[in-house]
């Protein structure tokens, strides 16, 4: 294939699903998101040649789980690892597997995750900067426009929301139902933002970024089927329903 024009938006658009699975494998989120990005890498090498799977998220899923295991045996050194050369692109076999990885296996972990991003142990504005990072891969420089604030500030709130999770040894579970509820909140002012975000794009060509409405709106039904009778999110869903809906008069 001559054009790869499509790599970046097909990995943007499975970040989400793929960064929150390997954090609910992983526990840790240095570990997801390189484990992520590794994946990244495989898919520009490997996608070109073979086009990209039927389900990218999966794909990028599997390599990442399986290239964060490798670099967890090679700094214990438990056995050794095969040449580069030999593991640097998947086989059919592993291409087949990575095809069959059901949606259903990781399609509530992007909401799990931004429960977990909306931790009490951490303040508002780091609950709701790290999920924008973390849920929907926004840069750093979008998150600081839809905060007003200088991109250097929030890389500083990113940085010390990471450490703070990492030092407070925040648990990697779904919370339970009150803490769901105490956490309702932050998750819904998260997913605003990331409509917020697509609806006005702070950076790009594009006035409206789709898929950044469609993902808060999907966020918003997922939210919405755990709290029924919850005005506040009846409100979000709908809310965000009217407003795409008038997008393409804009």
């Amino acid at each position: 294939m001559t054009d790869v024009s499509w790599i970046g938006a097909t990995l943007a658009s499975a970040r989400p699903q793929a960064v929150a699975a390997l954090l609910r494998y992983f526990r840790d989120l240095d570990v997801a998101e390189e484990a992520f990005q590794d994946a990244c890498l495989r898919a520009l090498k490997n996608w070109p040649q073979h086009g990209p799977p039927r389900d990218p998220a999966a794909w990028l899923i599997m390599v990442g789980r399986n290239t964060a295991i490798d670099a967890v045996r090679r700094k214990r050194k438990q056995e050794p690892l095969p040449e580069e050369e030999a593991i640097s692109d998947l086989e059919d076999a592993e291409t087949a597997l990575a095809d069959q990885i059901d949606d259903s296996h990781y399609r509530d972990d992007i909401l799990r995750l931004l429960f977990i991003c909306c931790h009490p142990d951490l303040p508002a504005v780091q609950q709701i900067a790290l999920a924008l990072r973390l849920v929907s891969g926004l840069t750093v420089k979008e998150i600081a426009h839809a905060f007003l604030v200088s991109e250097s500030a929030m890389e500083q709130r990113i940085t010390r929301a990471k450490r703070r999770v990492s030092q407070a040894d925040v648990p990697f579970e779904a919370p339970g139902a009150v803490e769901r509820s105490e956490r309702l909140g932050a998750v819904a002012a998260v997913i605003y933002l990331i409509f917020n975000e697509g609806y006005s794009a702070s950076g790009g060509l594009a006035l409206v970024r789709a898929p950044l409405c469609e993902e808060a709106i999907r966020l918003a039904r997922l939210l919405l089927s755990l709290f029924r009778a919850e005005p506040e999110i009846m409100g979000l869903a709908a809310l965000l329903l009217l407003q795409y809906a008038r997008a393409p008069a804009r």
